[in-house]
């Protein structure tokens, strides 16, 4: 397990690749991709994020990393079509691999004590929870994301206002969806809140490159072996086993096999949010911006703790 840095390092972690052989078959020289050298586990994140949702237009970025405050991560403020009344923000901060009911349990007492910090400088009055529930995101081709809804109405600057928090976790980063409005334009929340959280959910990318606390291990077999059942496409399902043939290094046929495998391994450690490859991310442009946190080696922390 590992996560930000909230406690002293106790496990150092190190980026590297093995090498390994199925009963070590008699091969021509075999080459290896040069290994990657990581600073830490994570060692930059790349926040991706549409300026354009299906209802939604992003109308300010902030990245906290510019004013010393590197664990807030950054902030994305959207107007919803044809509801100004309504204020859109999101907040994807760090938060490390682990249990996601944990962290989710995590992400919602640090909201609470936002909120109660925030009432104790008397910034927010008259504080009111209401009950705190799960909620199920439905994103595209059918897929679900689990987080926890934290509704409450409060006085802020002589308004009575309702917000009500959507907390995820994903991609080893907390992302807060907090839709705010006045109490009687309340039922417009609801009225926008499940479509805006999809598409934003989906629209928006995190990805992290280091040695995300896992090590390359790179197989090479005979012709005449068989691939266990886990490689039979050459790359395990988190990218970080692949399986080879064994081919003369310098060859046509052996570039072309380490091309793809790379491909494909660089492709599902992205799914998991870390890669220990080379990442290129996109330039900021008129349809994305793009948000870089760059992270010192002892940021994130590791412990031996389940």
């Amino acid at each position: 397990m590992w996560w930000w840095k909230v406690v002293p390092v106790l496990i150092g972690l190190t980026a590297g690749m093995a090498v390994s052989a199925q009963e070590a078959p008699a091969s021509p020289p075999f080459a290896l991709p040069e290994a990657r050298s990581h600073r830490g586990v994570v060692d930059d994140t790349w926040i991706i994020a549409p300026k354009r949702l299906a209802d939604a237009t992003l109308a300010a970025v902030k990245n906290y990393a510019d004013e010393g405050d590197i664990a807030a991560g950054v902030s994305l403020h959207y107007r919803i079509d044809n509801a100004d009344w309504i204020v859109a923000d999101v907040f994807i901060y760090p938060a490390g691999e682990g249990d996601p009911a944990t962290l989710l349990r995590r992400a919602a007492d640090d909201f609470r004590e936002s909120v109660a910090f925030a009432e104790r400088q008397e910034i927010y009055r008259n504080v009111w929870w209401g009950d705190e529930s799960a909620y199920t995101a439905s994103l595209a081709g059918g897929k679900k994301l689990e987080g926890r809804f934290l509704p409450i109405v409060f006085d802020a600057q002589q308004d009575m206002l309702t917000s009500r928090a959507y907390l995820f976790y994903r991609k080893l980063y907390f992302v807060k969806i907090r839709l705010s409005t006045t109490v009687d334009a309340v039922d417009s929340l609801s009225e926008h809140a499940d479509r805006f959280i999809a598409s934003l959910l989906d629209g928006v990318d995190i990805v992290s490159e280091g040695s995300c606390g896992r090590k390359m291990d790179v197989m090479v077999m005979s012709s005449a072996q068989s691939a266990p059942a886990d490689l039979k496409d050459g790359v395990s399902a988190d990218g970080y086993r692949i399986l080879l043939k064994a081919k003369r290094a310098g060859t046509t046929e052996y570039a072309v096999q380490m091309a793809k495998a790379m491909a494909l391994a660089t492709k599902r450690q992205l799914a998991t949010g870390c890669t220990a490859l080379d990442y290129n991310p996109p330039l900021e442009d008129d349809t994305r911006a793009v948000l870089h946190l760059s992270f010192g080696p002892d940021d994130w922390g590791a412990s031996p703790k389940p």
